[in-house]
């Protein structure tokens, strides 16, 4: 079993938390302290990279180690998905697992390190995921090609990405790396392939000629009158929130 497979699962109070460093609880003579603190830390970041009303995501340090923590807001905000976390994995789980998935198939993103939720009556209310902070120069629609070609090796392992615009990626000492990879899905579907370049266009218009438009044929077509169609809707949609004077959440 691969290092970064190795887990520890334990609970303390109404935390479930999944240690995926090493495979062993973090080490100290006073647990319930050294808890306390690392929340203390995880909700007080030293910097913050984004913060929106899907999630939160910061960094700090431990020593000389940095992390990275993505809280997932809409898990504590959004009655949904609360309630589907009593049949279904929580955001953070998803999340934690799709990553590791990736890395197991030779996909570079960044490596979990701990799986931290929150229950109350056995639902879901926080859910918080730390992984290591993953050096890397960000990347523009200029980087189009490696971005598609990598994107394009993921199709290779089976995966699609679902969000490849530039901002999701990363040009690491060891390649192109995808951040954020929650949306990535496992399946040999072709239009879903397809679709991930149409989605590429919008940022990076060479991309369906750097993919090979040919290989993808009439589900190149069919992908870009789904993406219309998805358009339409949401412009729809948020024509009529704003003609009600509903708050748009994008």
């Amino acid at each position: 079993m691969n290092e970064h497979q190795k887990k520890v699962k334990f609970n303390y109070l109404n935390w479930q938390v999944s240690v995926h460093e090493n495979g062993s609880k973090p080490p100290g003579p006073d647990w319930q302290n050294e808890f306390e603190n690392l929340i203390k830390i995880l909700k007080n970041p030293q910097t913050i990279l984004k913060h929106d009303h899907r999630s939160v995501v910061g960094t700090f340090n431990i020593g000389n180690v940095k992390y990275v923590v993505k809280k997932f807001t809409l898990q504590g905000t959004r009655l949904w998905f609360r309630l589907t976390s009593l049949l279904f994995p929580a955001l953070g789980e998803i999340a934690c697992r799709k990553s590791i998935n990736l890395i197991s198939d030779g996909i570079n993103t960044p490596e979990p390190v701990l799986l931290l939720q929150q229950t109350r009556n056995h639902v879901v209310i926080e859910s918080w995921m730390v992984y290591r902070f993953l050096e890397g120069q960000a990347m523009t629609s200029l980087d189009a090609p490696e971005i598609v070609t990598f994107v394009k090796q993921m199709h290779e392992f089976g995966w699609v990405h679902r969000d490849p615009h530039p901002a999701n990626f990363i040009r690491t000492k060891n390649g192109v790396a995808a951040l954020d990879p929650i949306r990535v899905k496992k399946t040999s579907s072709r239009y879903l392939r397809a679709y991930d370049v149409v989605l590429m266009e919008h940022d990076m218009p060479s991309a369906p000629a750097l993919y090979g438009r040919a290989e993808l044929g009439f589900w190149f077509q069919l992908a870009v009158i789904g993406h219309n169609l998805v358009r339409a809707y949401r412009l729809t949609k948020y024509a009529v929130r704003r003609l009600l004077g509903i708050s748009i959440r994008r």
